[in-house]
């Protein structure tokens, strides 16, 4: 039983969307997504397999910045090792992206600025299909390091 359900309190409430969030929540809408507000206000989504985040939350549509977080975990210094490898790989393969990798996890994402507040219409998904490519280029070179 969770805390909310104990004590009889409402779960807290998600922040109304701005502007923005709710502009990317319309449009993946219409292109057959079930996006979700988060906490932050930022919009998230799954995408074959995968849960990608538009950070809509400081409000700014001529930003564009799509994250596709926490998509493989870190066990141990070697493969945090085999992780920077792989992600410098990923990056030189793929033009688009950057690839993060941290102390127990690696994310990706793409960022661009947008000439106005409409544009990221254009090429948020384009930005999400070349992010899952990089996503993928880093996973093959990953498993193709455990192999060798």
């Amino acid at each position: 039983m969770s805390d909310t359900e104990l004590t009889g309190d409402a779960p807290p409430a998600l922040p109304a969307p701005n502007t923005y969030a709710e502009a990317v929540l319309d449009f993946l809408t219409e292109e057959g997504f079930r996006p979700k507000l988060d906490e932050d206000g930022d919009v998230y989504f799954k995408y074959e397999g995968g849960t990608y985040v538009v950070l809509t939350g400081r409000d700014d549509p001529t930003v564009l910045l799509v994250v596709y977080p926490y998509f493989w975990s870190l066990d141990d210094a070697a493969e945090r090792a085999r992780a920077l490898e792989a992600a410098m790989y990923a990056q030189q393969h793929v033009l688009i992206g950057r690839v993060t990798v941290l102390d127990g996890n690696v994310s990706a994402s793409v960022n661009a600025y947008l000439p106005d507040e409409h544009s990221f219409r254009a090429v948020l998904i384009k930005s999400v299909d070349g992010l899952k490519y990089l996503v993928t280029r880093f996973r093959e070179h990953m498993h193709a390091q455990l192999e060798n």
